[in-house]
């Protein structure tokens, strides 16, 4: 599979990735034509070869601009553009992680969150740009580096922050992160927010064949080369594959009947899957087992859900591999409403199965007076003649 592994020397931001992708061979008329695409004044853009001390590589030159576009207004440029399905999830997808960020640092519903400096056409352009890059190199996976911070205070529209500020702090939880002794924000939150969407799996990078290089620079001037560095290669660690945790438990002294309210609990804390069977402990006692798989994000979340919701003084723990298929989600009309089918695809992209979602059926036939089959078969049908 091909793998993009980000390496954040001096931080991350949207325009300093995308120059790293264009120092790796990215067509930067691809990008100009994508984005003559939008219709809306756009700034001048253009690639500049450029030295970070030792260091040769591309930094992109974007004009001033004074265009302000809401989430909304950038949502509908994006659903609106003639291009790949993928790159539009792309970069509704960064977007939507930047929106979730700002909402809850300020406390309000998505729809009344402002950008402020975020509005700024700028933002539009790195969340489509970094999308359609990703998709040019048929990226699968992507992993990056600890992510450097800066210390102090910036300054923006708002005032004096905190550096980092709250949303890139939000936006990051989870990560890697280490903090530099300097003033300077290294890692903006549109460069934050790519590293969330894009980079699932944050332990450890696989043996990989390195393909390409490049480096994206800034215009900062410290001892540091204001540097982002990227590699594209090929790995033969099979698509589809992520490491999660394997949670152990076992009971023999809590009330069974609440127990699968339990598994529900555990569940809404990220848990992948939660399992409970009967086990023979000592001295002949039946107890039950509970197992739960969680991906290393949900890890701390679902051993304190245990802890907090069962009698049990200990977890045990083990990192595993699960290997997954690639999988997309259809809506299938029928006369008596729409049910998600969930698709999924192996290693070379060809469909292998196919499930109904029960409580969409389940729905439909309550509401309707229904046999569950019977609304079954109808999906069936639905289903073998697309």
């Amino acid at each position: 599979m091909n793998i993009l592994f980000i390496d954040p020397i001096f931080g991350i931001s949207g325009d300093m990735l995308i120059s790293a992708f264009l120092d790796a061979g990215m067509p930067f008329q691809e990008l100009y034509d994508l984005l003559a695409k939008i219709p809306i004044d756009m700034p001048e853009i253009k690639p500049v070869k450029m030295n970070q001390g030792i260091i040769e590589g591309i930094h992109l030159e974007i004009a001033e601009s004074k265009t302000h576009l809401s989430i909304t207004q950038m949502e509908q440029l994006i659903d609106d553009l003639n291009v790949d399905s993928e790159i539009k999830d792309g970069a509704k997808g960064i977007l939507n992680v930047l929106v979730a960020a700002e909402a809850k640092v300020h406390g309000v519903p998505r729809d009344q969150v402002h950008f402020h400096e975020l509005s700024h056409i700028d933002t539009l352009i790195d969340v489509i740009s970094v999308a359609k890059c990703i998709h040019y190199f048929d990226i699968e996976k992507v992993y990056c580096g600890p992510l450097p911070m800066g210390r102090g205070t910036i300054k923006i529209s708002h005032g004096y922050v905190p550096n980092p500020p709250p949303a890139t702090v939000e936006i990051l939880t989870g990560y890697s992160l280490r903090f530099i002794d300097t003033s300077l924000e290294l890692t903006t939150p549109t460069g934050a927010a790519v590293v969330r969407y894009y980079v699932k799996d944050r332990h450890g990078i696989p043996s990989f064949t390195m393909e390409k290089i490049g480096y994206g620079l800034g215009s900062y001037k410290s001892e540091i080369p204001d540097a982002l560095r990227i590699f594209i290669g090929r790995s033969e660690h099979p698509s589809g594959v992520e490491e999660v945790w394997l949670l152990e438990a076992d009971l023999d002294d809590m009330n069974m009947e609440y127990l699968g309210a339990v598994a529900e609990r555990i569940r809404e804390k990220g848990a992948l899957d939660v399992l409970y069977f009967p086990v023979y402990m000592k001295k002949g006692r039946i107890g039950i087992r509970l197992s739960v798989t969680v991906p290393a994000k949900a890890l701390q979340s679902a051993i304190d859900s245990v802890f907090m919701e069962t009698t049990t003084f200990g977890v045990r723990m083990q990192k595993l591999q699960r290997q997954v298929l690639k999988r997309d989600e259809k809506i299938i009309h029928t006369p008596y409403g729409s049910v998600r089918v969930k698709n999924g695809y192996n290693r070379d992209g060809h469909l292998v199965k196919t499930h109904i979602e029960f409580n969409d059926v389940k729905k439909i036939a309550d509401d309707k007076g229904l046999a569950y089959q019977s609304v079954l078969e109808i999906v069936k049908r639905k289903l073998d003649s697309i």
